[in-house]
């Protein structure tokens, strides 16, 4: 197994214990068996990790928009796999450092409304667009996250079908 990896499974174990902020990256190199070098080359922190390993799976779910699959069927595939990681991820959600998952979500998701939306001839510099995109992206992450915080009691499929219902209609034309 890579050091990546093996720093990443770490970290998802710890997670499942604790929130983010409480965890040190002596812990992480401990649980990973790792030098503190390997960490260090592999990644600029722990919020950098958390960050990392929240990409693979990401770019493969909601991500997959950008390949051709249908925005409902990517959420849907997201939305699953983070009620699969709902403990480990409501601990890392906790975060409040700037360079938390949070602020990373909606960036990378930000990104990924773009890139689908570009693609499909959507003019994204337009004012309106740009408004449509931070609606979509601000609000669809934080009813995520406060789904996976418990503060939303629905299946995935639903919160999958509210989401996009609730799209701003310049997003829904080209979805």
């Amino acid at each position: 197994m890579r050091a990546r990896e093996k720093i990443a499974l770490a970290m998802e174990r710890l997670l499942e214990q604790k929130e983010l902020d409480s965890i040190t990256v002596s812990e992480i190199i401990a649980e990973a068996q790792v030098a503190r070098k390997t960490f260090y080359r592999n990644f600029c922190d722990k919020y950098d990790l958390m960050n990392w390993y929240y990409d693979h799976f990401y770019q493969d779910s909601f991500g997959s928009i950008v390949l051709g699959a249908s925005f409902e069927d990517a959420l849907l595939l997201c939305l699953e796999i983070y009620d699969s990681k709902r403990t480990l991820l409501k601990n890392a959600y906790s975060s409040k450092d700037i360079n938390g998952l949070k602020n990373h979500d909606i960036e990378i998701t930000r990104k990924i409304y773009e890139t689908c939306l570009q693609q499909k001839g959507a003019d994204i510099a337009s004012e309106q667009m740009r408004f449509a995109i931070e609606i979509a992206v601000r609000g669809g992450s934080d009813m995520v996250m406060q789904w996976i915080l418990g503060n939303w009691e629905m299946p995935a499929e639903r919160l999958a079908s509210l989401i996009c219902e609730t799209l701003p209609k310049e997003i829904k034309k080209y979805l």
